[in-house]
């Protein structure tokens, strides 16, 4: 037989774990340097970029199109970093939470 009662709790736990990832992946950071080490991009877990350092040799008028390239780069690896660091932490913090359901993997959904 369905048990409301005790989805409803497992509903209510969920939630609270989801807002406990989301508050620890805010204070989270990772970083992805590029271009030998041209340009640093440090980007919260939850994909909010903190920083973007550039050595001074990237920043001559020649080096334009270069740096544009390094600066994509490097913020799009350190997305894919933050992004692969909150399914991780997402997983860890929602263990047992979310319900098993063969073929289906509801932890997209929701992160």
């Amino acid at each position: 037989m369905f048990d409301l009662f005790g989805m409803m709790d497992k509903i209510g736990k969920l939630k609270d774990a989801v807002e406990d990832v989301k508050n620890k992946t805010d204070r989270m950071t990772v970083s992805a340097s590029g271009q030998e080490d041209g340009v640093q991009v440090v980007t919260s877990v939850s994909k909010k970029l903190q920083s973007i350092t550039i050595n001074e040799d990237l920043l001559k008028p020649e080096n334009k199109a270069l740096l544009e390239e390094a600066i994509l780069n490097t913020v799009n690896n350190a997305l894919r970093e933050a992004h692969r660091t909150y399914k991780e932490e997402f997983k860890k913090g929602t263990d047992g939470l979310i319900p098993n359901i063969p073929g289906v993997d509801l932890s997209k959904f929701i992160g």
